[in-house]
């Protein structure tokens, strides 16, 4: 493909790319072969000018916008320059109030949730201590049941003994 490109080009300017004479194939196939090889061309070399006129065309819209953009930059920035601080600056600094705002209630906040959590605390521990208390309460009372009910089981069977000798 690119041969035969580059044979067409060296034509086109009465250049001879090939030094030695190139053998002619004889024949009616040869004839349609090259016949359909150079439309196939003709359509491909059609196809890239259209394409590199489109590029060329965007390339134009590009240079437009730009143009303008850069127009509506410089309007913005020297003209607007008084515009802008008298409009945006009071906004600005509006913003910049309920930010702090927003900064003040949150550390506010932040501040009532230690306290509430330090309170938690404090009744957890204070949980922890009657937890504890009680359950080793509960631990002493378990093993004084234990005793009475081995000393019940030996009064009965001194009892069954007694009641057994009688």
């Amino acid at each position: 493909m690119f041969h035969q490109l580059l044979k067409l080009v060296q034509k086109e300017r009465g250049d001879q790319g090939e030094t030695r004479p190139r053998q002619k194939k004889a024949g009616l196939l040869s004839w349609f072969g090259r016949k359909a090889l150079s439309e196939n061309f003709i359509s491909n070399h059609e196809k890239r000018i259209k394409k590199l006129e489109e590029l060329k065309s965007e390339i134009q819209k590009c240079k437009i916008e730009r143009d303008e953009l850069s127009q509506i930059l410089d309007l913005y920035v020297n003209d607007g320059l008084n515009y802008r601080l008298n409009v945006e600056l009071p906004v600005l600094k509006s913003q910049h109030e309920m930010r702090m705002m927003d900064m003040h209630k949150m550390t506010n906040s932040i501040s009532d949730t230690v306290e509430k959590y330090k309170e938690l605390i404090q009744v957890n521990n204070s949980y922890h201590i009657r937890c504890f208390h009680l359950l080793s309460e509960f631990c002493q009372l378990k093993n004084n049941v234990r005793l009475l009910m081995n000393e019940n089981r030996k009064l009965l069977v001194e009892q069954s003994d007694l009641q057994a000798s009688l």
